[in-house]
């Protein structure tokens, strides 16, 4: 008796968007501490680029928040395997973790 599952469609999305969030996130990191580190050191406030950033990074939350959403949305298929969705899941929870931690650094740096 071999299974026949076939993937889900919900769960290979989830996984496509996790990844592309933490690729995005590493690129946010660099970029953020690229702006960082050519500021000017009497320069009070916050500039234009870190506040970009920071736009960029709830965006990026977003993402993950519905990438996570679709993976739990998969799990729940009867029909399909499940391994996608919870691997999209988890894995858009972590770049969402991480990308609270960037968040909260950035207020302490």
């Amino acid at each position: 008796m071999t299974d026949h599952l076939r993937h889900s469609s919900l769960g290979i999305v989830s996984l496509l968007i996790a990844l592309f969030g933490a690729v995005f996130l590493a690129g946010l990191v660099i970029a953020s501490s690229i702006i960082a580190t050519s500021a000017p050191v009497e320069s009070e406030g916050a500039s234009q680029g870190i506040s970009l950033v920071g736009l960029e990074l709830l965006f990026l939350i977003a993402l993950q928040l519905v990438a996570a959403g679709m993976g739990i949305a998969s799990l729940r298929r009867p029909s399909e395997r499940r391994l996608l969705g919870l691997l999209g899941a988890v894995t858009s929870t972590i770049v969402v973790a991480l990308a609270m931690v960037l968040a909260l650094a950035g207020d302490f740096v």
